[in-house]
C-alpha cells in the first residue's frame, strides 16, 4: 500500500507495517503505475485519476492519483491466497461459532438468496469463497465483479469482468450489461 512515494506499508496476517520501501519522487511513483495500467491495458492520468484492474496473476490493482489523491499518488496491490479459507477454518480462528458455520452450510445447500456486505479488506470475497466449497457440484455458477476476485475451486464456473473503455476506444463493459 503506497500513500504518496514516501510512505508504503505492508499487510501480513492482518496487521499494517510500515516499509522502508520509497519512491524517489511522485514523478517516480506515477510513472510505476502508468506502466502498469499500459500492462494491464488501462490508462490513468488527471483526465482519468482513478484505475482498478486485476494483474495476470489475480492479484487486484487499485490506483489513485491528483486531483483526487489530494495527498499523493496511491496505489494498492492486494495479493490472494493460494488456498482459499474453508468454513472451518472460520471455525478454527473463532470468527464463525461451529452453529454459525452449520447454518452458512445449510442456507448454501438450500439455495438461500444471501447479502454479504462490507468495507474494503472486510473478508467479503474469503467468505464467498468458502461458502462456494459447499454448492453442489451439479450446480452452475456465473460470477460478476468489476475486477474479478473470486476464485471458486468448481469446475462448472462462469466468471464474467466488466471493464472500462479501453485505449483502443473498446467501449465500457458495465456490471448491469453483464447481468442482462
Amino acid at each position: 500500500m503506497v500513500n504518496g512515494h514516501h510512505l508504503v506499508f505492508i499487510e501480513k496476517n492482518g496487521k499494517l507495517s510500515e516499509t522502508g520501501i520509497r519512491f524517489q519522487s511522485e514523478a517516480h511513483l506515477l510513472l510505476m503505475i502508468e506502466k502498469i495500467a499500459r500492462f494491464v491495458g488501462r490508462q490513468i492520468s488527471s483526465r482519468y485519476p482513478m484505475m482498478d484492474a486485476r494483474l495476470p496473476d489475480g492479484s487486484r490493482v487499485n490506483a489513485v492519483v491528483p486531483p483526487l489523491a489530494l495527498s499523493g499518488t496511491t496505489l494498492t496491490i492486494r495479493r490472494f491466497r493460494k488456498n482459499p479459507f474453508t468454513l472451518d477454518n472460520f471455525v478454527e480462528l473463532g470468527i464463525l461459532s461451529q452453529g454459525q458455520r452449520q447454518f452458512l452450510q445449510l442456507c448454501v445447500q438450500g439455495r438461500m438468496n444471501m447479502l454479504i456486505s462490507g468495507g474494503t479488506g472486510s473478508g467479503k470475497t474469503t467468505l464467498l469463497n468458502a461458502l462456494a466449497i459447499d454448492i453442489p457440484d451439479q450446480e452452475r455458477i456465473v460470477t460478476i465483479e468489476d475486477a474479478a476476485e473470486l476464485h471458486i475451486g468448481k469446475r462448472h464456473v462462469i466468471s464474467l469482468e466488466s471493464r472500462p473503455a479501453s485505449l483502443d476506444g473498446d467501449p465500457p463493459v458495465t456490471i448491469r450489461e453483464l447481468v442482462t
